[in-house]
């Protein structure tokens, strides 16, 4: 190449450079070293070629101006007159009957006794039903209305194909949590619950709910007369309670159950025979808003929370027994929680009543119990159909089950064997044999069984090494809806070995108090149910500082103080 033509070439290229910016970037130095290779052939580098700018982009078209976006308003609630009346007193309307409340997970229950007489109160009857005990169900409609206890549950089956949610297992918000506000905003209802536009809260259903229970104990205590006529509406309660897990939760869900108890007699009062065909959301809304703003609150009515195991030793073991000394396991199965206590009684002479001990430390509560069968019923068999939850279908058909799970598992444990249909036109059956074989199953029954040693290995030794005596025997008292279950049943035959070193040998207790021998069969069946709303009543209850920490008992005389009553004798 001719040193012409070389020259050419290396003067385009640096103007390219420098123009076109075509060939990637080029530093400094390279360009230095370009120019010099020009003058060696004699050409002078050319200089530098300054880039115009590209002209600035064409303005935008201004866009128009949008108003402000405006989210739709709440549709307003409308105006709601609560009926104050309780409000209005700050006293008891009968100075001698007491009311205890069990709201329960599955079933709620109420019971009364006075000092002459027990008021028993069936709250299925007195909203139209029957028996004693009321679901504790709450159904939305797709009218807008809220629906309570059994009408709640026969309106939710008549749409099982519409995808929509009963809300079973209320109680569970307070049973399942240590604290929070349950008005928050991650308390507030699915639409799938919820169909409509009000802010419901997982608060304001316990409010109502309670208040629908209020009602139903009011009405039903008031067919009963007393020298100075009907009994009135504002007798003073306690309320039945879970063992919670820890003293934190305890005092959040006591303060709360309180405050709403209350609240709850104002909206029952508000309420009072409106709740079949169901009560507009935007009505119970509108009240429950006003009923948190009171500045006054009918708290005289609420006496105490009372631990289930509690109420129903105080029920079961407040007639004259025969036994000097026996010690007793309370075993109260519920839908939500079990819990244990262990008690003992004492009885010094033929002519003096039997005094019951708790022992505070062994009182432990499990948060499994029939709404987890009721869970693993339903797991069973969707597993056994192959249910995709994944397509629309298989939402519906579980949907369908999570509906009647607890009346499935009611006639599969009574009957040994259910059968079912699903919304898809499946057909099945379960026998109970083979759901008892399920690993699942086979799991829970073994946690029961711990949670039984649990409260036993929480207590001092003295006490397991009194109870693992030749010739004593652990009295098992069940009580509660799923009592009945065949892993509960188990917790009262045979025996358990406790730290590895104490065989205690279990036997099945009757706890039902000996005034019931001339009540009707109907009550006498249902006793499991009422066994803590009945103990809850009663005069005087276990405390949990009665028992000594540690057994004084055998060969020597020893002194238990309940109260103010002190009660001596000799093993």
């Amino acid at each position: 190449m001719e040193k012409e033509t070389a020259a050419v070439l290396l003067s385009s290229l640096l103007e390219r450079i420098d123009q076109e910016k075509s060939i990637g970037v080029v530093s400094s130095l390279e360009r230095q070293a370009l120019g010099i290779a020009l003058r060696a052939l004699g050409v002078e580098a050319p200089a530098l070629v300054p880039v115009p700018p590209p002209p600035p982009p064409a303005p935008a078209p201004a866009a128009p101006e949008q108003p402000e976006a405006r989210l739709p308003k709440p549709e307003p609630l409308p105006e709601v007159t609560l009926v104050l009346d309780s409000t209005q007193r700050n006293k008891t309307s009968e100075s001698d009957v007491m009311m205890c409340l069990d709201f329960g997970t599955a079933m709620s229950k109420a019971f009364a006794e006075t000092s002459e007489e027990y008021l028993d109160l069936a709250l299925g009857t007195t909203v139209g039903g029957r028996g004693y005990a009321l679901p504790s169900s709450v159904f939305i409609g797709n009218d807008g209305k809220a629906y309570f206890g059994q009408e709640a549950v026969d309106l939710s089956l008549e749409l099982i194909d519409s995808g929509r949610e009963r809300q079973d297992s209320i109680k569970s918000w307070l049973s399942l949590r240590t604290k929070g506000n349950l008005d928050s905003e991650p308390c507030v209802l699915p639409p799938a619950v919820n169909p409509t536009s009000v802010r419901l809260t997982q608060g304001d259903v316990l409010r109502i709910y309670l208040a629908y229970l209020t009602d139903a104990a009011c009405l039903a205590i008031g067919d009963y007369e007393m020298a100075a006529g009907k009994v009135g509406r504002y007798v003073l309660r306690r309320f039945a309670r879970p063992c919670w897990p820890d003293k934190a939760q305890a005092e959040w869900a006591d303060s709360l159950m309180r405050t709403m108890l209350a609240e709850a007699q104002v909206l029952a009062d508000t309420f009072s025979g409106r709740w079949s065909g169901g009560i507009a959301v935007a009505e119970l809304k509108a009240a429950v808003e006003k009923v948190k703003t009171l500045p006054e609150k009918p708290d005289y009515l609420i006496d105490c929370g009372v631990p289930e195991p509690v109420a129903v030793a105080a029920g079961a073991f407040g007639d004259d027994t025969e036994q000097f000394r026996d010690a007793y396991m309370v075993v109260d199965v519920g839908a939500g929680t079990t819990d244990f206590g262990l008690f003992m009684v004492s009885k010094l002479k033929e002519e003096e009543p039997a005094k019951v001990f708790q022992i505070a430390a062994s009182v432990h509560g499990l948060m499994q119990a029939g709404d987890k069968v009721d869970g693993m019923l339903r797991a069973f068999i969707a597993r056994k159909e192959s249910i995709d939850t994944a397509d629309n279908a298989g939402r519906i058909n579980m949907a369908d089950l999570t509906r009647k799970s607890r009346s499935l598992k009611e006639a599969l444990f009574k009957t040994g064997a259910v059968d079912y249909r699903l919304p898809d036109g499946t057909q099945g059956r379960v026998t109970r044999s083979e759901f008892l074989e399920d690993d699942r199953v086979r799991r829970f029954a073994i946690s029961v069984e711990d949670g039984f040693r649990k409260s036993l290995e929480s207590v001092d030794e003295s006490w397991l090494a009194f109870l693992a005596k030749p010739g004593n025997k652990l009295h098992v008292v069940l009580t509660g809806g799923s009592s009945e279950l065949p892993m509960m049943q188990a917790l009262a035959e045979g025996s358990i070995r406790v730290k590895g070193k104490y065989t205690i040998e279990r036997e099945r207790a009757d706890p039902r108090p000996t005034w019931m021998e001339d009540q009707p069969e109907e009550l006498l069946e249902v006793y499991p149910q009422l066994a803590v709303a009945i103990g809850g009543t009663a005069p005087e209850l276990p405390t949990t500082v009665t028992a000594p920490n540690v057994f004084a008992g055998g060969g020597e005389r020893t002194i238990y103080v309940a109260d103010r009553f002190p009660i001596s004798g000799s093993q």
